[in-house]
């Protein structure tokens, strides 16, 4: 999936993929506003993985971000070598967590994981500059939904509430995985603000929009605030950002 085209478009993006792959030959990735040639896209023959991925992916869409879930399910699974439990600030449908809790078989561990999210859109006054869709991410039920996405895992926790306002209460006393994926420049950097403290040594910090231009606002809050730790984020292909404290 390519985002911001229209019909005619993405009929001539396929037209030009299919010559790419005539051109290269072997395995052309194509998806999630990324393209490659010629990579070994190892995770597409992990079976764990691809059977975790394809069995909660639920759309295109969602299909789309397999790349993106591969960076993912590897920060979790190392955070696992990590003292500390796993947050989630950005929750939508619950399908990233949904993934990587599959394939660890997160039920079985000693770990939370922590999930929050208003489960009603961005707040208004958390909007980036120049977005003003305050109605996105609202969905009719999208809390009751995830819920029940997560009720046969008794060790992760949704939690609906405004970050930062929410975490107080909820948000666990040490933290080896940190993701970050509000779509809100000011809303992550109050979480980075407040869970920075209770990363343990080695946590894995992943940051979902680092990389896009459309959310370039979230960027310079990260620069900065990791700057001022000490700390340069890495930025993926995939558009994520990593931070390993």
């Amino acid at each position: 999936m390519f985002y911001g085209l229209n019909p005619a478009q993405g009929a001539r993006l396929l037209t030009i993929l299919d010559e790419i792959k005539g051109m290269y030959g072997g395995r052309v990735f194509a998806s999630d506003m990324l393209i490659t040639l010629h990579r070994n896209t190892g995770f597409v023959d992990d079976p764990g993985f691809m059977g975790a991925f394809s069995a909660e992916a639920r759309d295109d869409q969602e299909r789309s971000l397999l790349w993106r879930l591969h960076v993912l399910v590897w920060c979790a699974e190392g955070a696992l070598r990590r003292a500390g439990d796993f947050v989630e600030c950005g929750v939508y449908r619950g399908f990233s967590t949904a993934v990587a809790a599959r394939y660890l078989d997160f039920a079985r561990l000693a770990r939370r994981w922590v999930l929050f999210d208003t489960f009603s859109g961005i707040p208004e006054d958390q909007l980036n500059p120049g977005n003003i869709n305050p109605d996105i991410y609202r969905e009719p039920g999208l809390y009751s939904a995830c819920v029940a996405r997560f009720a046969h895992l008794p060790n992760v926790e949704v939690v609906r509430g405004r970050v930062p306002d929410i975490l107080d209460g909820h948000a666990p006393e040490r933290v080896a995985f940190l993701h970050l994926d509000m779509n809100s420049a000011e809303a992550e950097a109050a979480a980075l603000e407040f869970f920075f403290a209770r990363l343990g040594e080695g946590a894995y910090v992943l940051l979902d929009d680092y990389g896009w231009l459309a959310h370039r606002e979230q960027k310079l809050v990260a620069d900065e605030f990791f700057g001022d730790h000490g700390y340069h984020v890495l930025e993926l292909p995939t558009g994520q950002g990593l931070v390993i404290v």
